[in-house]
């Protein structure tokens, strides 16, 4: 049988691929680990864990050993002499009998496999309903949680952001805005948080994630959103991408052209069309796919 390989961020999760990919259940399969996950700074996993697993074999029945039945019957020829040839018609059916048990007994195995693989489709649909049961209680438990409340996640933010700069030498200060209904934007403040930064402030981008992830993971339920703006980038880069998109809305008013700005992430996109909102001659809209997708700037009465 041949094996198959998987990886995954944990042994686990690898194991349950491989016997997807099988369609067998845990007890009908066998597993090598070839490598366990590593994880790195705050849980992100470095290197993911590989396993092999293939369907644990099954032995097939023995088959009849005609040849010493045929061997038997020879000797007892020899020394019976007539007897063995007036009794050579009745050993003539014995071995025929013989024959056919053997030939019976060769789809035994066939049987057998379609048996095992019935049970295994069983298994394995036993399996995806146990754990489709599991879902429906967790998205149940999730429900049944209480809301955390917006500015408790932002001091969940700010006790992450707080840990993160003492781990580099450094202290913070914070301040808090309501940008919207929804919405609380975290900046951050101090000495030498240029690391907290980064180059083109990749780094802080960064940091705000992980405080997004931080919250994902803390296992309540949660509405709204949590911006963290390390060192006020967030707010210039903000005024900065506000102007540009003014400055393009000018030129489509001008020669009644459709622009197409770069690909960008959705938080600029929306910084575009609410910098755009109430510019009047113009509309936005956005198009494309994924890593792509962009804003358009196109004249008023043109977005049909």
């Amino acid at each position: 049988m041949e094996w198959v390989e998987k990886t995954a961020n944990s042994v686990a999760e690898a194991k349950e691929a491989a016997l997807d990919a099988l369609g067998v259940h845990e007890d009908d399969a066998d597993f090598e680990i070839v490598n366990e996950e590593r994880t790195g700074m705050f849980g992100r996993v470095k290197e993911q864990a590989r396993v092999r697993a293939r369907v644990r074999p099954t032995t097939p029945r023995a088959k009849d050993d005609r040849q010493r039945r045929n061997r038997g019957g020879g000797r007892g020829k020899n020394r019976r002499g007539g007897q063995g040839r007036k009794n050579g018609g009745e050993s003539q059916q014995q071995a025929s009998n013989s024959r056919g048990g053997s030939r019976q007994g060769e789809k035994s195995p066939k049987k057998h496999a379609a048996q095992a693989e019935q049970s295994n489709r069983s298994k394995q649909s036993q399996r995806s309903e146990d754990k489709r049961a599991n879902n429906d209680k967790g998205d149940q438990k999730m429900n049944d949680e209480p809301t955390m409340p917006l500015p408790e996640q932002a001091d969940l933010a700010e006790d992450f952001v707080r840990g993160l700069a003492e781990a580099m030498d450094t202290s913070v200060e914070f301040s808090r805005e309501q940008v919207e209904d929804d919405e609380i934007r975290i900046t951050v403040r101090g000495e030498n948080i240029g690391r907290l930064i980064g180059q083109r402030g990749t780094a802080a981008m960064a940091v705000d994630d992980l405080v997004r992830t931080v919250l994902q993971r803390h296992g309540s339920s949660r509405d709204g959103r949590i911006r963290v703006d390390i060192g006020g980038l967030r707010a210039r880069r903000a005024e900065a991408l506000g102007a540009f998109a003014r400055e393009q809305a000018a030129a489509v008013r001008s020669d009644g052209v459709a622009r197409a700005l770069e690909p960008m992430g959705g938080a600029d996109r929306k910084i575009v069309h609410d910098a755009l909102s109430g510019e009047s001659g113009v509309e936005t809209t956005s198009e494309g796919e994924d890593m792509n997708r962009r804003v358009v700037i196109i004249p008023a009465g043109d977005a049909d």
